[in-house]
């Protein structure tokens, strides 16, 4: 990244590296403040600007203290700069940013999806189908939103349909590498697109995977940090799969004292 730079692409690209999560987070809270106005100043002011429901995260111990202080590694100062010299530039380019939806997912509300659903690609669906609504509600007539394909599921018409019941939703094509729809809301008609490699095709949808990565950056490390304070000298757990296993190895004795079900701590997929 260049100096004064900010990063949009594939959360993945964005966040890899030493400074990984140092760009990550100026992109995140830059467009955050380019948005809103502001910075937030911890996780959960963050948290309640964008809705999330903080007395249903509060139901694991680990989520009940999460004012940690924001940003998480850069100067406050120069993520406010940042946002200050973006929006400028958004608004001199004559775009605008219309909104920044994020819809947060804890283990145990996700375990009960996918008992529902029994399909992880369903789940996945079921749970940015609300983000979706959300950000039709501000479209224009004739806009595109693009959307991340939802793992191998390919036909979506049943799954907007049921999530969209009032809506008039038609198929405009569904392929390997994409699938289209037209969905017509209150102002007007709007495609909406679920693709392969959406990150490399749209910027929104980057920003969207850059913004959703730095999110659950933020809710790993209120994990760790819970854990840390009650197991000395734990090394810290990104929380993917082979270094999860090691983690709830060496939290098994605070995991077992605690009560609470085992099903908000561990994904059953």
């Amino acid at each position: 990244m260049r100096k004064g730079k900010i990063r949009v692409a594939d959360s993945k690209k964005v966040h890899q590296g030493k400074r990984g999560l140092e760009r990550l987070e100026q992109t995140v809270l830059s467009f955050w403040g380019a948005h809103h106005g502001h910075i937030p100043q911890t996780v959960t002011e963050l948290l309640e600007e964008c809705g999330a429901d903080l007395k249903h995260l509060r139901r694991c111990p680990w989520y009940e203290d999460l004012d940690i202080p924001l940003p998480l590694v850069n100067d406050p100062r120069d993520i406010e700069l940042r946002a200050h010299q973006l929006a400028g530039a958004i608004d001199a380019a004559g775009m605008e940013l219309l909104s920044i939806a994020v819809r947060t997912v804890d283990v145990e509300e996700f375990n009960q999806l996918i008992e529902e659903t029994d399909n992880k690609s369903r789940t996945h669906f079921r749970a940015y189908s609300k983000i979706i609504a959300e950000i039709l509600k501000v479209l224009p007539e004739g806009a595109h939103l693009v959307a991340d394909r939802c793992g191998g599921l390919m036909h979506y018409l049943p799954s907007l349909r049921r999530a969209y019941p009032k809506a008039k939703i038609e198929r405009l094509e569904e392929g390997i590498a994409s699938s289209s729809y037209r969905i017509r809301t209150r102002t007007g008609p709007v495609k909406v697109t679920f693709t392969t490699q959406g990150e490399d095709r749209s910027f929104p949808t980057a920003l969207a995977s850059c913004t959703a990565k730095y999110f659950r950056e933020i809710m790993v490390k209120a994990l760790n940090r819970w854990f840390a304070q009650r197991v000395p000298e734990l090394r810290p757990t990104a929380g993917y799969y082979q270094d999860g296993r090691r983690f709830l190895e060496d939290v098994a004795q605070i995991v077992d004292a605690q009560d609470f079900p085992r099903s908000r701590l561990i994904r059953v997929r």
